[in-house]
């Protein structure tokens, strides 16, 4: 028992000495392969942590977008209905609109009219070229509507003369 224990005294000693031991070194090693693994899955979890942080960021950019696309639309159909129902009310409109519907919402028609033409007595067709724009945030979104609006002229009992515009549409494009 007593060799054991001083064997195990010199094999101490000859790693405490400044001369080189290969058995000691592969003991000092054991620490420096812990910390250069731990860094390896530190690097590779912080790689994957910035992946997904840049991912959140695209979605939630994507989100905006998507948000602010719908909202262009539906702020383009504001308009669209608007100036249809003025289309169809009064005999010849030729104003364009612009609405600020709130801060960064708005939206504008611009309207072409062609040569009216006789289709029978008492009917006219004209083709219109309609474009309309609405805006969220900065975010355009324009659609270009090609129409055929008949005019009836309509006589009423008292002898009086009306008129009914009828809007059908031949083309839909979303310009941008």
């Amino acid at each position: 028992m007593k060799n054991i224990k001083m064997q195990n005294k010199m094999r101490n000693h000859k790693c405490n000495n400044k001369m080189r031991n290969p058995k000691c070194e592969i003991r000092n090693t054991d620490g420096f392969i812990a910390i250069v693994s731990l860094l390896i899955v530190a690097s590779i979890a912080m790689f994957f942590a910035m992946t997904m942080l840049l991912d959140g960021v695209r979605n939630a950019s994507l989100s905006t977008s998507s948000v602010n696309y719908e909202n262009a639309r539906i702020n383009m159909t504001t308009c669209l209905e608007d100036v249809l129902l003025r289309i169809k009310m009064e005999e010849e409109y030729n104003q364009n609109l612009n609405y600020t519907l709130s801060e960064g919402n708005s939206c504008t028609t611009s309207i072409v009219w062609f040569v009216e033409n006789q289709v029978s007595p008492g009917i006219t067709e004209r083709l219109v070229e309609l474009d309309v724009t609405g805006v969220s945030n900065n975010f355009p979104r324009t659609f270009s509507y090609d129409l055929k609006v008949a005019k009836f002229d309509i006589n009423n009992s008292d002898g009086s003369l009306d008129y009914m515009n009828t809007i059908d549409f031949i083309n839909i494009e979303e310009t941008s």
